[in-house]
């Protein structure tokens, strides 16, 4: 399937319901009643899908005019904080150094010229914006309704919001490549779901459409991780005799030779489809390549976990530091391998225990 050809225009894509509207709010993605919050229940072949493949598309799940109303919003947002972004994308690339280098950066252009200083060359595959939720009251009205389906999906009595993001992907960016967005996260727990909510319609792959592009059955490949430890895993024991001679993350670089299966998209999308996929599901997706500002292209993700998941005594040093802005302001205040109690990550669902969640914890900061 060539993991490694990130512009893809021949994977199977799953676009039943999409390229014509329906005119009910019911697709053979839900099971045609509604919640209280007025989202179509998750079906049963959807929960097996996502289940078994780590991923599954809720056709016309959520209205046009939210999202409509929601992308001018963020967009509003984006432009305002753009420099906040370019500054994160110089954090990532600096990693855990002493080199204060972000804040050498007053600009965006301080900021491009820096990347290019430490050796990024290519386009960056998008600019990203954290927890806008705590900004919006829009959003955080839509990550606390989606709670029910995060727990439907995740079979787990009690969800908790991890975060949400913008992906900003600009005419011209790059491909994002394959990853695992669990690995980007300080939790040990196999229970995590985004919700990827695109804010623009998308096209087919083959004209121009950047959807997440995903890796069937990646999320229960158990053996991957455990037989062949992430580089940064290889680096923190390098020094222990036991790890001499061990597998190193090579099997990392022929992920195409892994899984032969096909990749499958669910382009085009409408607005108000969603597509889902675990905490652990290998995804990617096309670089941007139309033409004309009007066609960057904008996705809201929310992601949950287990209301039960804790954080791992190593968040610090092991895993990926991509999303270190997302989680580093409340990871310092809960103990690892502990319940967490703390109101930037609250529990959603069920409603009854939204409230102990948010005033236990007398540490947690404030939301701004």
């Amino acid at each position: 399937m060539g993991l490694h050809q990130v512009n893809n225009t021949n994977t199977n894509s799953d676009n039943t319901g999409a390229a014509e509207k329906a005119t009910t709010t019911t697709t053979t993605t839900t099971t045609g009643s509604t919640t209280k919050f007025g989202f179509p229940d998750i079906g049963l072949q959807t929960q097996l899908d996502y289940a078994r493949n780590g991923h599954s598309v809720l056709r016309n799940f959520i209205t046009d005019d939210k999202l409509t109303n929601l992308r001018m919003i963020l967009q509003d947002l984006a432009s305002d904080e753009e420099l906040k972004a370019w500054k994160q994308k110089v954090d990532v690339v600096v990693g855990n150094t002493k080199d204060d280098v972000v804040n050498t950066c007053h600009s965006v252009e301080d900021c491009q010229k820096t990347l290019q200083d430490l050796g990024v060359t290519a386009s960056l595959p998008f600019l990203q914006y954290f927890n806008t939720w705590r900004k919006i009251p829009a959003v955080r009205d839509l990550a606390f309704a989606l709670g029910e389906s995060a727990s439907t999906l995740l079979d787990v009595p009690t969800v908790r919001l991890y975060q949400d993001a913008i992906f900003w992907k600009r005419v011209k960016d790059g491909p994002t490549p394959w990853h695992v967005d669990a690995k980007m996260t300080p939790f040990d727990t196999s229970n995590m779901i985004t919700f990827w909510i695109p804010l623009d319609k998308i096209p087919y792959p083959k004209d121009g459409g950047t959807a997440l592009i995903f890796c069937p059955k990646s999320h229960v490949d158990f053996a991957l991780p455990y037989w062949n430890p992430a580089p940064e895993v290889n680096n923190v024991n390098n020094n222990n005799n036991n790890m001499k001679g061990a597998t190193t993350s090579s099997e990392w670089d022929r992920l195409d030779e892994r899984y032969p299966t096909k990749d499958v998209n669910y382009m085009p999308m409408n607005l108000g489809d969603v597509t889902i996929h675990s905490g652990w599901t290998l995804h990617c997706s096309n670089g941007n390549d139309r033409e004309g500002s009007h066609n960057d292209r904008i996705a809201l993700a929310i992601s949950f976990v287990d209301g039960d998941a804790e954080i791992r005594p190593d968040w610090q040093i092991i895993g990926d530091d991509e999303d270190r802005w997302s989680y580093q302001d409340w990871c310092k205040d809960v103990t690892p391998r502990t319940k967490i109690s703390h109101k930037l990550v609250p529990i959603v669902w069920p409603p009854s225990l939204r409230e102990n969640d948010d005033d236990s914890n007398n540490n947690s900061k404030n939301m701004v």
